[in-house]
C-alpha cells in the first residue's frame, strides 16, 4: 500500500511539472502569435496608407492630365479659327 502511494505520488508530481511544462510552451506560442499578429496589423496599415497615397497622386495625375489636355484643345480651337 505504501510503495502505491509513492508510486502515485511520483506519478502525480510527473503530471505536474509536464502540465507546467505545457503551460510556458501555451505562453511561448501564444507571445509568438500575439507578436505576429501586431506585425500583420502594422503592415495592413502600411499597405491601406500607401493604396490611399497612390490613388492620391493618381487622381492629382488624372486632374494634371484632363488640365493639359483642356489647354491643348483650346490651343487648337485658337489655332483653327481664322
Amino acid at each position: 500500500m505504501l510503495q502505491r502511494n509513492v508510486e502515485l505520488e511520483n506519478e502525480n508530481r510527473q503530471l505536474k511539472k509536464e502540465l507546467v511544462e505545457q503551460k510556458l510552451l501555451l505562453i511561448e506560442y501564444k507571445s509568438s502569435t500575439e507578436g505576429k499578429l501586431e506585425e500583420a496589423r502594422v503592415r495592413e496599415e502600411k499597405l491601406i496608407k500607401s493604396n490611399e497615397d497612390f490613388k492620391k497622386e493618381m487622381k492629382q495625375q488624372a486632374e494634371e492630365t484632363n488640365k493639359m489636355m483642356k489647354q491643348m484643345m483650346e490651343m487648337f480651337q485658337k489655332q483653327a479659327q481664322p
